[in-house]
Protein backbone atom coordinates (compact mmCIF):
# COMPACT_ATOMS: atom_id res chain seq x y z
CA UNK A 1 0.00 0.00 0.00
CA UNK A 2 1.39 3.63 -0.57
CA UNK A 3 2.22 6.48 1.69
CA UNK A 4 -0.86 8.87 1.51
CA UNK A 5 -0.06 12.22 1.30
CA UNK A 6 -3.31 14.36 2.92
CA UNK A 7 -3.57 17.85 3.51
CA UNK A 8 -2.54 17.17 7.47
CA UNK A 9 0.19 14.65 6.26
CA UNK A 10 3.70 15.28 8.23
CA UNK A 11 2.81 17.45 10.65
CA UNK A 12 2.90 15.72 13.49
CA UNK A 13 4.82 18.90 15.47
CA UNK A 14 4.01 21.30 13.26
CA UNK A 15 0.68 21.24 14.18
CA UNK A 16 1.15 20.37 18.11
CA UNK A 17 0.24 22.29 20.52
CA UNK A 18 2.75 23.52 23.30
CA UNK A 19 2.91 21.80 26.62
CA UNK A 20 -0.17 23.26 28.90
CA UNK A 21 -1.20 24.67 26.09
CA UNK A 22 -4.13 22.55 24.79
CA UNK A 23 -7.67 23.18 24.56
CA UNK A 24 -10.01 26.16 22.93
CA UNK A 25 -8.39 29.68 22.26
CA UNK A 26 -8.86 32.56 24.83
CA UNK A 27 -11.49 34.83 24.23
CA UNK A 28 -8.99 38.19 23.54
CA UNK A 29 -8.33 36.14 20.15
CA UNK A 30 -11.80 37.18 18.49
CA UNK A 31 -11.45 40.45 19.97
CA UNK A 32 -8.65 41.66 17.98
CA UNK A 33 -9.47 44.00 15.02
CA UNK A 34 -7.63 43.59 11.57
CA UNK A 35 -7.82 46.32 9.24
CA UNK A 36 -7.44 46.17 5.07
CA UNK A 37 -4.02 45.89 3.88
CA UNK A 38 -2.43 45.02 7.44
CA UNK A 39 -0.02 42.31 7.81
CA UNK A 40 -0.28 39.21 9.43
CA UNK A 41 1.51 35.96 10.46
CA UNK A 42 -0.37 32.85 9.56
CA UNK A 43 -0.20 30.38 13.34
CA UNK A 44 -2.08 27.35 12.51
CA UNK A 45 -4.05 26.45 15.31
CA UNK A 46 -4.37 23.07 15.69
CA UNK A 47 -7.15 22.70 18.03
CA UNK A 48 -9.97 24.61 15.42
CA UNK A 49 -9.84 22.36 12.25
CA UNK A 50 -12.25 24.81 10.33
CA UNK A 51 -10.97 27.42 8.31
CA UNK A 52 -7.41 25.83 9.02
CA UNK A 53 -5.13 26.82 6.17
CA UNK A 54 -2.60 24.12 4.34
CA UNK A 55 0.73 23.57 5.61
CA UNK A 56 2.72 25.38 3.45
CA UNK A 57 1.28 28.54 4.49
CA UNK A 58 2.14 28.06 8.36
CA UNK A 59 4.85 30.57 9.57
CA UNK A 60 4.11 33.10 6.32
CA UNK A 61 3.27 36.49 6.10
CA UNK A 62 0.13 38.42 4.29
CA UNK A 63 -1.49 40.99 3.67
CA UNK A 64 -5.36 40.99 4.30
CA UNK A 65 -7.75 42.01 1.19
CA UNK A 66 -11.13 41.27 2.84
CA UNK A 67 -12.54 40.55 6.04
CA UNK A 68 -15.52 39.00 6.74
CA UNK A 69 -17.45 37.95 9.96
CA UNK A 70 -15.15 35.60 11.70
CA UNK A 71 -12.34 34.82 8.83
CA UNK A 72 -9.75 37.00 6.44
CA UNK A 73 -8.96 37.02 3.15
CA UNK A 74 -5.25 36.85 2.32
CA UNK A 75 -2.78 37.64 -0.33
CA UNK A 76 0.86 35.38 -0.16
CA UNK A 77 3.17 35.01 -2.61
CA UNK A 78 3.88 31.68 -3.00
CA UNK A 79 7.55 30.65 -4.85
CA UNK A 80 7.05 27.74 -7.81
CA UNK A 81 9.37 27.11 -9.47
CA UNK A 82 11.40 30.91 -10.89
CA UNK A 83 8.41 33.07 -10.28
CA UNK A 84 6.54 33.98 -7.48
CA UNK A 85 2.06 33.29 -7.84
CA UNK A 86 -0.26 35.39 -6.13
CA UNK A 87 -2.21 33.36 -4.07
CA UNK A 88 -5.56 34.43 -1.99
CA UNK A 89 -6.60 32.13 0.50
CA UNK A 90 -9.49 32.99 3.12
CA UNK A 91 -8.22 31.45 6.81
CA UNK A 92 -10.25 31.86 10.27
CA UNK A 93 -9.12 34.64 12.49
CA UNK A 94 -8.39 31.93 14.89
CA UNK A 95 -5.17 31.12 12.57
CA UNK A 96 -3.45 34.62 12.22
CA UNK A 97 -2.21 36.98 14.46
CA UNK A 98 -0.25 40.43 13.26
CA UNK A 99 2.77 40.64 11.89
CA UNK A 100 5.81 42.51 13.98
CA UNK A 101 7.60 42.38 10.31
CA UNK A 102 7.56 46.03 9.98
CA UNK A 103 7.62 47.69 13.40
CA UNK A 104 11.37 48.81 12.91
CA UNK A 105 10.16 50.46 9.90
CA UNK A 106 7.38 52.80 10.94
CA UNK A 107 9.52 53.86 13.92
CA UNK A 108 12.13 54.93 12.12
CA UNK A 109 8.78 56.97 9.78
CA UNK A 110 7.97 58.27 13.37
CA UNK A 111 11.03 59.31 14.80
CA UNK A 112 12.48 61.08 10.93
CA UNK A 113 8.17 62.82 11.00
CA UNK A 114 8.76 64.11 14.46
CA UNK A 115 12.51 65.43 13.76
CA UNK A 116 10.43 67.60 10.68
CA UNK A 117 7.73 68.95 13.09
CA UNK A 118 10.30 70.30 15.66
CA UNK A 119 12.64 71.78 13.15
CA UNK A 120 9.64 73.05 10.98
CA UNK A 121 10.04 76.66 12.43
CA UNK A 122 13.42 77.07 11.37
CA UNK A 123 12.05 76.49 7.48
CA UNK A 124 15.16 73.86 7.19
CA UNK A 125 15.13 70.88 4.60
CA UNK A 126 16.67 67.82 6.31
CA UNK A 127 18.14 65.06 4.65
CA UNK A 128 18.20 61.22 6.05
CA UNK A 129 20.93 59.07 4.22
CA UNK A 130 20.86 55.49 4.59
CA UNK A 131 23.51 53.78 7.03
CA UNK A 132 26.47 52.93 5.48
CA UNK A 133 26.47 49.29 5.15
CA UNK A 134 29.56 46.80 4.56
CA UNK A 135 27.62 45.72 1.34
CA UNK A 136 27.02 49.28 0.50
CA UNK A 137 30.75 50.50 0.36
CA UNK A 138 32.85 50.62 -2.66
CA UNK A 139 35.94 48.35 -2.58
CA UNK A 140 38.59 47.11 -5.80
CA UNK A 141 39.51 43.22 -6.12
CA UNK A 142 43.30 42.85 -6.76
CA UNK A 143 44.37 40.21 -8.64
CA UNK A 144 48.08 39.94 -7.58
CA UNK A 145 47.57 37.73 -4.78
CA UNK A 146 46.24 34.43 -6.96
CA UNK A 147 48.55 32.00 -7.31
CA UNK A 148 48.48 29.57 -9.75
CA UNK A 149 49.27 25.74 -9.20
CA UNK A 150 49.94 22.44 -11.77
CA UNK A 151 48.36 19.94 -11.17
CA UNK A 152 50.49 16.81 -10.10
CA UNK A 153 50.54 13.96 -12.27
CA UNK A 154 48.45 11.08 -10.94
CA UNK A 155 50.70 7.74 -10.06
CA UNK A 156 49.02 4.56 -9.01
CA UNK A 157 51.42 3.14 -5.58
CA UNK A 158 51.95 -0.74 -5.89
Amino acid sequence: MSRSGGKRSNTRYVFSQAFRKHGPQNSSTYLQTFKIGELVDIKVNPFLHKGMPFKYYHGKTGKIFNITKSSVGLKIYKIVGNRKILKKINVKIEHIKKSNSKTEFLERIKAKDFIRRNKNNNRKIFSFPKKNLIYNEQHTVSFKKIKSFDPEPYCVIV
